[in-house]
């Protein structure tokens, strides 16, 4: 069958280099795609938008396309299944209503209060003197998040009180992330080691993937500000029975039946962000889709047909998904200036990679060869034994990918706890 992913990204990169490698598929098709999915084997990008869905229904008849696999949040939240539940195709990922858990922070967050789901308290203001008032009197650090999809940068854990305050002023009165930022939430920070908890979910079901670790924050000891993610680990090293068992009880299973006391029929890839401590985890957020750069790592992981998998969720039959032992270990490269402002169109050069894969991101093919298109620009994995090999070999190599500015953590790998 053809197959079409929806998004540009290095976790579109990789699902669609997993997807490709099915005897089920034909062609892997995606709108728009990127410099490094333009080589990829049974690959093709078209010049069609992430959420230009008119565009997308048209390239899905007129190219026999059977699976729609959704990557980024925004046209889920947009409502591209929506959209396309008139035509005959399969569409891995959720309705707008059930995307909503990611696109807005403040449903999610009452979802799990309503749902007895364990995570931090938290405050909604809708104007910028009500926050402020509320800052003046809590206590320091406090996490600061713009309701809306902010493309994995509105957050700020706030060290201080006026630190959060010219947050605030940044986001609701100079609308720094536009309407994303009009509602916000202070949470109470919360304390333990991240884990990110992935998997397919159904009504019925949540089939997890192997666990993760995901470092967001720009530079080395999770400090500096938050990113989309600057490198990924899986396994995790601290997942265990009790605590996989803890998830299960107290996230997993009142999320479907949350979603299912609202009439929500989900079926998609679910991302549970997670803080854990004592084996106890609580949720820090809904993803509506997988992470990245967890993906890279997690197509690299897995065994199994992927394919197969996701017609099987769709069809509600059982699923099957099996991996490989070991370790895959992830390094972002990124532009200079990134999460903020930083140079597109800087030539890249890449030389010998050997034993390693190399995701694209933000990059784009023209005349004047491979140059790069956005604030992440690769993702550089390997599989190993074990998460030391991984990191000793990573970053033997990872200076044959060049370009100007280049800029990437050297620590991913360690384990910190906030």
């Amino acid at each position: 069958m053809n197959i079409l992913v929806v998004g540009q990204g290095g976790r579109e990169h990789a699902l669609a280099w997993k997807l490709a490698q099915s005897e089920k598929c034909e062609t892997v098709f995606l709108a728009p795609g990127n410099g490094g999915t333009k080589f990829e084997d049974k690959c093709e990008n078209t010049n069609i938008e992430a959420t230009d869905f008119v565009a997308i229904k048209k390239f899905i008849v007129e190219k026999e396309i059977g699976l729609v696999v959704v990557g980024p949040e925004d046209p889920l939240v947009k409502g591209i299944k929506d959209y396309l539940s008139a035509t005959d195709v399969l569409v891995f990922g959720p309705d707008s209503a059930g995307a909503q858990l990611e696109g807005s922070k403040i449903y999610s967050k009452q979802f799990m209060f309503d749902c007895n789901i364990p995570t931090g308290e938290a405050h909604f203001f809708n104007t910028e003197e009500g926050a402020i008032k509320h800052l003046n009197s809590s206590n320091y650090p406090i996490v600061l998040k713009a309701d809306g999809l902010a493309a994995g940068k509105g957050v700020l854990v706030a060290q201080t009180k006026e630190e959060a305050i010219v947050w605030v002023n940044e986001v609701m009165a100079n609308s720094k992330f536009g309407e994303a930022g009009q509602n916000i939430l202070i949470e109470e920070c919360l304390y333990g080691t991240e884990l990110s908890f992935m998997g397919i979910m159904t009504p019925k079901e949540f089939i997890p993937f192997e666990t993760s670790v995901d470092y967001k924050p720009l530079l080395n000891g999770n400090k500096g500000p938050n990113t989309g993610g600057m490198g990924c680990i899986a396994p995790s090293p601290f997942m265990n029975d009790e605590l996989r068992e803890n998830i299960f009880k107290t996230v997993v299973e009142p999320t479907i039946k949350g979603l299912n006391d609202r009439g929500i029929s989900y079926y998609g890839f679910m991302y549970f962000g997670l803080m854990v401590k004592d084996n106890v985890p609580k949720v820090l957020e809904y993803n509506c889709r997988l992470g990245d750069p967890e993906t890279q790592c997690l197509m690299m992981k897995i065994e199994s047909d992927l394919v197969t998998a996701l017609l099987d969720a769709l069809q509600n039959k059982k699923i099957n998904i099996s991996w490989r032992s070991g370790s895959i270990m992830g390094v972002v490269l990124a532009s200079g200036g990134y999460p903020e402002n930083y140079k597109k169109g800087v030539p890249i050069k890449i030389g010998e990679l050997n034993e390693c894969k190399l995701f694209h991101a933000g990059t784009v093919f023209t005349e004047e060869g491979l140059v790069t298109s956005g604030g992440r620009v690769f993702s550089i994995n390997h599989y190993a034994n074990s998460l030391q090999e991984c990191k000793h070999y990573l970053y033997k190599h990872i200076d044959s990918v060049n370009f100007m500015d280049c800029t990437y953590r050297d620590d991913i790998g360690e384990i910190y706890e906030s």
